[in-house]
């Protein structure tokens, strides 16, 4: 699961694991919808009156089951895996519910780890996940990796990647390059049952650096169509002529050859799983990791458990997800500054003769006020299964993926999962009209759900040296996005070319290191945007606010052609897009502009537009890059070498100059 698409559409914004939770924390908690036709409010009425009774029950009665779980404990509870979207039973749901309260629940806090006092201001210290002190971490992993440094045995391995479901990927990447390379998994390399959707443009990306062949993507890819739509509306028009200022309603458009194939994880990670082993590669399923311990001249350990021998290697990559435990470390006291929401299900049971394009990003209700639980507004994306290979035909097939999602901070009070479970639900036959009743008219075979915090202190860079995250563990995605595929496509090849430099000159400093995840403007733009599309708890909004934004620049951007909309639409923030529909939007609509100052605020204006400012001068010295490269070549220095090679990938990377035309764009 991957959404881009919003990049693209703030780009004038500028201007313009503790206590189990009660089961009444499942309740339907009261809530408001904010709908200004009647029409709309009687398909609401229509779609809750299912759960009306069950819900006040609850209260009443424990034993009464919610909707959601009676849907959820009717699904198979196969092909269960680790990550987001991996596990979708109700016990996971609970879980992952509880890691939210206990995540909204947290205060932001300071702590020095470089005072003595391991408690300040009542605060213990960080759990010691990584540790560089030779008196601390598994004492079996500073005596292997003193014993085979001292007896002049090389390290078990070259690199260790932490993490499989997508480190299996740079695994086989480094793996090509001649190093030697493990893969710890925790449980089983298995990529989940859901299909991930992504586009032919960013398979090819994988092609090229030999990590996949057309073979693979011919196996893998089990659903394709011609493209998606995007579309911002106040209320469910169809179809809808015009853009925002002519209809009142708003806009949309379709977009070819975007997030258009439906993958299958468990395909491509087999396969990709037994080329890397077929090439020396090791893959050591069932243990989890305990632990890392790191000496900058000797290499580091891992810890896999007081029963096993602990692994020694040159470099340690973190691509644990956003939950690692080296990153929890790293990041201890700080709290997320924007959280992506999901919740959603594959399901069979909707019109066949509809189920023809996906959604990218769809609005067709304004600014929900959930009370107490603040603002939200809701975007939706979905995705036809089993249609446009191997002889499935169009029109055939009843089975799609939607998904409702929503931008918020991890404010205390903002809504359960639960809360925004029972408002998918409720909002489903509006969004797919050809259903009534979800869980009547609906074979729900995956329930999804999850959370994805993002920091604005993002790529994060190493505390430790030859520890290095990588993927959604670095917070290399955009705050927009939520699935780290599309982001490994985009930055695998820089990543593995400037880790093979640093393996073979030895610069596996944390300074070193920290190159590779250098600053990137562009990725640090994106936060106005996620601000622009989020309401702050207590502010006051009006209704129409975010789909009024989305349909002007949408609308713009559509106008200015593939060369703007198709970068947005992959997390790529180009200095000229960027200001080709500034300057239009403020045109388009001069009267908006102050309400979305205010609706930011000054200081995340400030910020931003530093930042945009930064893309400007990075786009500049991507220009003097070729200029530059031969003297970069020519020196003696390796270290040297490195840093400016580095340096001249963050230009690239940072301005969007990294992404690639096709001819017909």
């Amino acid at each position: 699961m991957k959404f881009s698409s919003t990049l693209a559409i703030i780009s004038s914004c500028c201007f313009s694991g503790g206590t189990c939770l009660s089961i009444q924390s499942f309740a339907r908690p009261k809530t408001t919808h904010t709908f200004k036709s009647a029409s709309l409010r009687s398909t609401v009425n229509d779609a809750v009156e299912v759960s009306t009774e069950s819900s006040a029950n609850v209260e009443e009665d424990v034993s009464v089951k919610s909707r959601t779980q009676r849907i959820m404990e009717k699904t198979s509870a196969a092909g269960q895996t680790g990550g987001a979207g991996g596990a979708s039973t109700y016990a996971a749901f609970l879980r992952t519910e509880e890691n939210w309260s206990r995540l909204k629940a947290s205060k932001a806090f300071h702590y020095d780890t470089m005072n003595l006092n391991p408690i300040q201001d009542g605060v213990p210290p960080p759990p010691t996940f990584v540790t560089d002190d030779g008196g601390k971490g598994n004492p079996k992993c500073w005596e292997k990796l003193r014993a085979q440094v001292e007896s002049s045995t090389p390290l078990d391995y070259d690199v260790t990647v932490c993490g499989g479901t997508l480190g299996i990927f740079i695994a086989l990447a480094l793996q090509l390059q001649g190093h030697r390379v493990a893969v710890v998994e925790a449980g089983k390399l298995l990529g989940r049952e859901q299909e991930w959707n992504i586009s032919m443009k960013e398979l090819l990306e994988l092609v090229e650096l030999g990590v996949l062949t057309m073979q693979d993507i011919d196996e893998a890819v089990k659903t394709e169509f011609p493209g998606c739509r995007a579309g911002f509306k106040n209320k469910e028009v169809s179809p809808l002529q015009g853009g925002y200022f002519e209809n009142d309603i708003g806009y949309e458009c379709f977009i070819p050859s975007v997030l258009n194939l439906g993958v299958s994880p468990a395909v491509l990670i087999e396969n990709v799983a037994r080329r890397f082993k077929s090439m020396g590669g090791t893959v050591l399923e069932g243990l989890p990791l305990k632990g890392v311990v790191v000496s900058e001249s000797l290499g580091a350990a891992l810890d896999i458990g007081s029963e096993n021998d602990p692994i020694t290697t040159r470099l340690v990559l973190d691509c644990m997800g956003n939950a690692s435990p080296i990153t929890r470390q790293q990041r201890y006291g700080l709290k997320p500054d924007g959280v992506c929401a999901v919740v959603g299900s594959c399901a069979s049971g909707y019109d066949k003769e509809t189920n023809l394009v996906g959604d990218i990003i769809y609005t067709n209700t304004e600014i929900t006020d959930k009370e107490m639980n603040g603002k939200l507004q809701y975007f939706w994306e979905a995705f036809p299964v089993g249609i446009g290979r191997n002889g499935k035909a169009p029109g055939t097939s009843d089975m799609k993926t939607t998904y409702m999602f929503t931008y918020m901070d991890a404010s205390e009070d903002r809504p359960s999962l639960a809360s925004l479970m029972d408002d998918y639900w409720d909002l489903l036959p509006i969004y797919q009209p050809s259903i009534k009743y979800p869980e009547t008219d609906l074979e729900v075979h995956r329930v999804l759900f999850a959370y994805f915090p993002t920091y604005k202190d993002s790529p994060v860079k190493p505390q430790w040296s030859r520890v290095l995250a990588v993927g959604d563990a670095s917070g290399i995605q955009s705050p927009l996005s939520f699935g780290g595929f599309g982001a490994l496509t985009r930055h695998l090849g820089r990543i593995s070319s400037a880790l093979k430099e640093a393996l073979e000159n030895d610069l596996l400093h944390k300074s070193d290191l920290a190159e590779i995840n250098a600053y990137t403007p562009n990725l640090s733009a994106a936060w106005m945007f996620q601000k622009a599309m989020s309401v702050r708890m207590g502010k006051s909004v009006d209704p129409k606010f975010v789909n009024r934004l989305l349909a002007t620049n949408f609308q713009i951007m559509n106008d200015m052609g593939p060369t703007t909309m198709l970068p947005f639409l992959q997390d790529v923030v180009r200095i000229d897009g960027l200001l080709g529909s500034l300057a239009r939007s403020f045109v388009a609509d001069p009267t908006f502009m102050p309400q979305i100052v205010a609706h930011v605020g000054i200081p995340t204006l400030v910020e931003w537009l530093g930042h945009v400012g930064m893309i400007a001068v990075y786009n500049s010295l991507h220009a003097c890059a070729p200029a530059i490269k031969p003297f970069v070549e020519k020196l003696d220095n390796p270290k040297q070498r490195f840093l400016w090679r580095r340096r001249m990938e963050a230009w690239k990377f940072g301005s969007g100059n990294d992404y690639m035309f096709d001819e017909e764009d």
